[in-house]
């Protein structure tokens, strides 16, 4: 978990695993700061050491995730992550195949080209 940073802009969400609301921070983390080499999405808690893609010998995989009322659902691993905000990245009832990475005490998301741009934008605004 590296928290905050240049280059990450915090989001007001909640972030809920297993149904359950658990402590979390979420940024828009921009390409070009601490290290990223694309602007992505972070979630970071220490209750997110989930092992994705641990069973391929990778540190992640691609997985469904859901534009939904709140923000984000990655059912693949009973994830929801509340933030209005998220609905520009990728709204309600649309739906998406990308990289969702493991990391250190969280996870990150690394949409595609059109939802980076989104993300990219949305960070303007904070």
């Amino acid at each position: 978990m590296t928290g905050p940073a240049e280059g990450k802009l915090r989001l007001p969400a909640h972030v809920f695993l297993n149904k359950k609301e658990i402590e979390a921070d979420v940024y828009v983390h921009l390409k070009g700061y601490a290290f990223a080499r694309v602007t992505h999405l972070d979630i970071e808690s220490k209750k997110l050491n989930l092992g994705i893609g641990k069973e391929k010998g990778k540190n992640g995989d691609f997985l469904v995730i859901y534009g939904i009322d709140e923000g984000l659902d990655i059912p693949a691993i009973n994830l929801i992550i509340s933030c209005p905000q998220l609905n520009y990245i990728l709204g309600p009832a649309k739906k998406t195949r990308t990289w969702v990475g493991q990391k250190v005490d969280g996870v990150y998301i690394g949409f595609k080209k059109e939802q980076i741009l989104k993300l990219e934008k949305l960070a303007k605004t904070l």
